[in-house]
């Protein structure tokens, strides 16, 4: 509960534009907590999703290459005390750096309270890296990138994966979640018209086995989102099928006391929202990419910078106040970032 109200604090959670931001400035300033560092530690991806942009040749001879061990340092002694969240995987697959239970334990050992990480579970299923590793490394969340749940519609959308290793890892993920208590499993399916089937009726349930429940589950619709190999983006056939598969899986979540995220009817097709200034001086502050070649900022130097010497110089507590007491205007941004969702 404590990690909840810090980082509902952090991003300003329902809470008034100044408040959110008198809030961020005050841990801010006393050197509390306030970031979520997302990292991306390889750079390639092992399947090539019909729905994701490594399913585009160029995109994947684009994509490579993994961070070395003196980033890693030099990361850690910059941003990890200040870090609320370390999220790893957020554009590619990080089963691929062979490091990974190592940057799991810096994590933990630095204090960073939330350690996730986000795969496609496949290399997980071969023990390469296994679970158990990362969760006796102090992984809290394993968010596992779900897009069928029969064997045809699997590996058809996730080209390169094999839904009897996705079965194997569902029966470790049983096992881990029996001997690490603390660990949790979110589930993340994106819905096109291919797949919204099977959501419904009982297909969804049948994969877990018992203990190995998703505690979250999230369901977002496709989206475009620049060139991939998937082009039918019309969502009548998940609409006209709404209660029978996602809100049909959001009831039943709601029975076992799952969280579920999700869209309502309503926004299904909400793309673009707006951003109003407050959130969107939270999120310059709050989010931290790091890959093998960005790192917060663009004028954020790892190889001297701290997360207070970078502030200092952008004077930053002196921007916070500004904002506080002066109101901005709002952007437009894609909401395929923040989706309008449902939570129960």
């Amino acid at each position: 509960m404590k990690l909840q109200r810090l980082m509902k604090l952090a991003t300003g959670h329902l809470l008034p534009g100044p408040v959110k931001l008198a809030g961020l400035l005050a841990m801010h300033a006393t050197g509390r907590r306030n970031i979520g560092i997302f990292i991306d530690p390889a750079m390639g991806c092992n399947l090539s999703c019909m729905m994701c942009y490594f399913s585009v040749p160029e995109k994947r001879r684009q994509m490579k290459g993994l961070i070395t061990p003196e980033r890693i340092d030099q990361v850690q002694r910059a941003l990890f005390h200040r870090a609320l969240k370390l999220q790893i995987g957020c554009g590619a697959e990080p089963t691929l750096y062979p490091a990974l239970a190592d940057l799991v334990r810096r994590g933990k050992e630095a204090g960073i309270p939330w350690v996730s990480l986000t795969s496609n579970g496949q290399l997980l299923a071969r023990n390469t890296p296994s679970l158990e590793s990362l969760a006796a490394a102090g992984l809290d969340e394993l968010t596992l990138s779900l897009h069928g749940t029969d064997a045809e519609t699997y590996e058809h959308l996730m080209p390169g994966a094999r839904f009897e290793l996705f079965r194997k890892l569902a029966t470790d993920i049983a096992e881990v979640k029996k001997k690490y208590p603390h660990f949790t499993l979110r589930v993340n399916f994106t819905v096109n018209s291919l797949n919204y089937r099977n959501l419904m009726g009982d297909a969804f349930w049948q994969l877990w086995a018992p203990g190995g429940e998703p505690d979250v589950v999230q369901m977002r619709p496709v989206q475009n989102m620049g060139e991939t190999a998937w082009k039918d983006f019309d969502l009548s056939a998940i609409r006209e099928n709404y209660d029978e598969s996602i809100a049909a899986v959001a009831r039943e979540c709601r029975r076992r006391g799952i969280t579920c995220i999700y869209p309502s009817l309503r926004n299904l097709d909400e793309v673009n929202d707006t951003q109003d200034a407050v959130s969107a001086v939270i999120e310059n502050l709050t989010y931290c990419y790091v890959s093998t070649t960005d790192c917060y900022a663009p004028d954020f130097d790892l190889a001297t910078d701290t997360y207070e010497s970078y502030h200092r110089r952008r004077a930053t507590t002196r921007h916070l106040l500004r904002s506080i007491f002066r109101p901005g205007t709002s952007r437009t941004r894609n909401a395929s970032k923040k989706l309008n969702y449902t939570v129960k």
